[in-house]
């Protein structure tokens, strides 16, 4: 199920980034599969839950890095949005920021992958992930949901306030606060005034869904 997931983001990533087909050779699922196998091969099991490496390392042949040439950052995002989805659903925690970095290797044949996994203390830099495909950052300072156009999720629905709610981080996390809506703000099926967030919260205002990326 996750690799298909993995396959289908990927996919994707080339019908809307590559002007030219690409018959044979190594294909980007291959990477993400090759990847998702060295996360789970990583982990580490702690007293507060299975940890996965956030640090990722891949090497490629010449010939399959000038393949890939042009559009190297969008595939590493697609890789790192493949690792933090892979962590989200196997109920992984990090230790630090999700990063990906590619390495081309002289000692490979065409077609061969090398990847390392390892864990790499950061700070924590939230997230919120919106069912449409947004993203944003929580900072030092509170993250408005609303209509208004001047929050800094707006979201265009006649059901969601112009302040709706708010996201900020914690000492432990990330949590929310409903900032007295009418249609009031959901958490797993819950309305809310203000509660802490994990990852696996489903979050609702209007129709939008919402979840938290804690890493």
């Amino acid at each position: 199920m996750v690799l298909k997931a993995v396959e289908n983001r990927l996919e994707r990533l080339f019908e809307r980034t590559l002007s030219r087909p690409f018959r044979g050779g190594l294909q980007p699922i291959e990477i993400g599969a090759r990847i998702i196998r060295e996360v789970d091969l990583t982990r580490q099991l702690t007293n507060q839950g299975p940890i996965s490496p956030n640090h990722v390392r891949v090497w490629l042949s010449p010939r399959d890095a000038e393949r890939f040439d042009g559009f190297q950052k969008a595939l590493i995002s697609e890789l790192e949005e493949t690792v933090r989805q892979h962590a989200i659903n196997e109920g992984y925690n990090f230790v630090g920021p999700v990063s990906v970095e590619v390495f081309v290797d002289d000692d490979l044949s065409a077609g061969d992958v090398a990847v390392s996994a390892e864990f790499v203390g950061g700070e924590s830099q939230p997230r919120v992930i919106a069912s449409d495909g947004r993203f944003f950052r929580v900072g030092d300072r509170p993250l408005v949901i609303g209509r208004s156009p001047d929050v800094d999720v707006v979201i265009s629905d006649p059901n969601v306030s112009r302040r709706h709610a708010e996201i900020w981080r914690t000492t432990e996390g990330v949590a929310i606060r409903d900032l007295q809506s009418t249609n009031g703000t959901y958490v797993n099926g819950h309305r809310v005034t203000a509660v802490s967030l994990s990852p696996h919260d489903d979050v609702v205002v209007g129709g939008l869904h919402l979840r938290i990326e804690l890493a």
